[in-house]
């Protein structure tokens, strides 16, 4: 008995050996499983700079990217596409409040093929930001507003009225124009494609064309004011002239023709019309010279028109693409020199003073002091670069 009771002491004791044993140390079982976590942490540090880990959400900065001109001038910025997705991301609420105004210019563009941009190329025009302009495509599209992208006005095409053929129209002026008026205004430009290559005053003056020409006016104007817009100022910009000079039109009937096409117009609330004057062929520097001042004249004596610029009398021929049509770089030129004198006569009430570059002087129209107004600076055209100008 004394034996069994003595063998189950002993066995007490060494089960309680046996547990003392297993919790005599934990300290040191603690610090041999957290020894062994750290050498594995230090082992995935020493690794861990061969991969980086980005934040999220972090903010990009606006240095990263180039905003605004499309790979116009330097050919090295964003395309309108991706420019047009950064602006949408990266917008502030004061750009939004602009984007949606409701208060806009309604501008037409009309003329032939360098107004169409016949040989323009729409990755090298501008973009354009929606606070900018909008395009209304009153013959595709007469519902909606939308971006401005180049060739302007490609979608633009009414047969029996004007009807462009497949290709025609590569890049514009238009790009440029809308940008230089909205920097100089601060206004948002709807624009109204109305332009034809190849074509005289006789195709202008047809039942065909006017009748296309006063369909889009009365459906931009109607879809504006209808979609809640106040149009605060309405224009025409001409460019045109080239098919005429060559054809021999009598200056006096060019003009009358020009006063037919425009009158339903003015009747319907277009303040001015802004004349591109043309420039000349490869060949013949005089070819289009009639047609040149008789387009100053209609100016210098109807209050209805206004001189836009001369520039192209005077550019390098090294600039055109054929006999009569001038590359990009010189159409992103005209859009901005002419912009400028559309966006001084909105600002002031008073035609701006234009320098004509042919016969070296600056226009100064009745009623206009010389001194009441800063006159631009010429640009010298025969030695300039304006790919990096411009």
């Amino acid at each position: 008995m004394r034996k069994r009771i003595r063998y189950i002491s002993l066995l007490i004791m060494i089960l309680t050996l046996m547990l003392s044993g297993c919790d005599a140390d934990p300290a040191s079982q603690t610090d041999r499983q957290g020894n062994s976590e750290v050498k594995s942490e230090t082992e995935t540090t020493e690794e861990e700079p061969e991969r980086t880990i980005e934040p999220e959400n972090e903010p990009t900065s606006s240095e990263d990217y180039t905003e605004g001109f499309g790979d116009t001038f330097s050919g090295t910025t964003n395309s309108p596409e991706n420019a047009r997705e950064d602006t949408e991301e990266t917008g502030t609420e004061d750009e939004n409040k602009t984007v949606n105004s409701k208060d806009v210019d309604l501008i037409f563009f009309m003329g032939q093929s360098n107004m169409s941009g016949a040989a323009g190329d729409a990755t090298l025009a501008p973009y354009v930001s929606e606070e900018a302009g909008m395009e209304f495509r009153a013959v595709s599209d007469p519902t909606t507003l939308y971006p401005i992208t180049e060739p302007f006005g490609i979608n633009e095409n009414r047969p029996g009225g004007l009807n462009e053929y497949p290709g025609a129209k590569k890049g514009s002026l238009v790009s440029a124009f809308i940008n230089e008026y909205h920097e100089e205004t601060g206004r948002k430009v709807i624009a109204v494609s109305m332009s034809m290559g190849a074509t005289d005053m006789d195709t202008w003056t047809s039942a065909g064309v006017t009748s296309d020409i006063k369909q889009r006016f009365d459906t931009s104007v109607s879809y504006l004011k209808n979609n809640g817009y106040t149009i605060g100022h309405m224009y025409a910009v001409w460019l045109h002239g080239e098919s005429d000079a060559i054809k021999g039109t009598d200056p006096e009937v060019y003009r009358t023709d020009l006063d037919n096409i425009m009158r339903p117009l003015f009747i319907g609330g277009v303040r001015k019309v802004f004349l591109i004057v043309p420039g000349r062929t490869i060949d013949y520097r005089d070819i289009f010279l009639d047609i040149i001042n008789v387009q100053k004249q209609i100016c210098a004596e109807s209050d209805y028109y206004a001189l836009a610029t001369t520039v192209l009398t005077r550019v390098s021929t090294e600039y055109m693409k054929d006999q009569y049509h001038y590359n990009q770089h010189v159409l992103n030129m005209v859009g901005i020199e002419a912009a400028k004198a559309v966006a001084y006569y909105t600002e002031h009430n008073v035609e701006k003073i234009v320098y004509d570059y042919r016969e070296k002087e600056y226009i100064i129209q009745d009623g206009v002091d010389e001194n009441s107004q800063p006159k631009d600076e010429i640009i010298d055209l025969s030695g300039i670069n304006i790919n990096e100008v411009y």
